[in-house]
């Protein structure tokens, strides 16, 4: 197992904090209603439902794939099949109210049926590769795009289906020599993948659907395969470990710019789009070090 350079940096990147968790002592709007877990079947036809009408290409997605443009991870997101929420008139249109209060995405108060946490738009299916508690592994992440609000988790779960597998993101035939890197969240994700790219790296990223997720009962990592974590102590190290502990190499791997990798993203941009002429830089030793 490598040696530590820990801590690494907690992300601070505009896309928002990446532990998703909430404060303690603030109640969620979703106590206003029971939360219940749709069965398969119901559930089954959210996501389909979902995936139908939120394409990155549709008039209901353009808010979601204006704010995806402007980060230039647009073409990532549609080639991972990300997806964005619908206006509520529409979804309340398309499901039922008990699927849509099931799949936490409306609750219901004195004043009716009203959306939940309406700014987290940007959906993200989620088919698990190890630890899948449901039928397929399949769930789906919703994601804010708004600023970082401490009072307000980064990114919410269905009620029941919370994800417990990693996420892939990457070409599905990458190459054995491609890096594979545990990151804390599926933003920094994609935007790893568009900084690799650009500089002509081969990386497939795994998420880890919520930083206190440390069961690893089938983790998709052989003994003697090179993993590189870039998530943050004590979650980043107590992964590392358990993973070193199965044989896997593990090495550190830190965004070289900022605290994320969107933000690191978004300065590899800005320098090549303004020409600044230099080379390297702050961005050499990172990607391109030997596997």
């Amino acid at each position: 197992m490598t040696r530590y350079s820990y801590p690494l940096r907690r992300p601070s990147s505009p896309w928002g904090s990446t532990s998703g968790r909430r404060p303690a002592g603030r109640s969620s709007p979703a106590s206003a209603s029971p939360r219940v877990r749709l069965d398969d079947a119901p559930f089954a036809r959210v996501l389909d439902t979902l995936a139908r009408l939120g394409s990155l290409k549709s008039d209901h997605a353009a808010p979601v794939a204006r704010a995806l443009d402007r980060a230039r991870l647009l073409d990532h997101a549609r080639r991972e099949g990300w997806t964005a929420l619908p206006a509520f008139d529409v979804l309340a249109r398309a499901l039922p109210t008990a699927e849509l209060v099931g799949a936490g995405l409306a609750r219901l108060d004195a004043g009716g049926m009203r959306p939940q946490w309406p700014a987290h738009r940007l959906l993200i299916p989620w088919t698990a590769e190890a630890g899948a508690e449901h039928e397929h592994g399949r769930t789906f992440a919703r994601r804010s795009l708004l600023p970082p609000d401490e009072r307000f988790p980064v990114t919410i779960w269905p009620p029941g289906r919370r994800a417990r597998g990693l996420l892939r993101i990457g070409a599905e035939g990458a190459t054995n020599e491609a890096r594979r890197v545990l990151v804390p969240d599926a933003l920094d994700g994609i935007a790893l993948l568009a900084y690799a790219e650009a500089r002509g790296r081969a990386v497939v990223a795994y998420v880890v659907p919520w930083l206190e997720w440390l069961p690893l009962d089938d983790p998709p990592f052989a003994a003697g395969e090179r993993v590189y974590v870039s998530i943050p102590r004590p979650h980043g190290y107590e992964l590392a470990r358990r993973l070193a502990a199965r044989g896997v190499k593990v090495h550190e791997l830190a965004p070289p710019v900022g605290g994320s990798w969107a933000e690191t993203w978004e300065a590899y941009r800005a320098e090549h789009e303004a020409e600044a002429g230099g080379e390297g830089g702050e961005h050499e030793d990172d990607l391109g070090a030997p596997a």
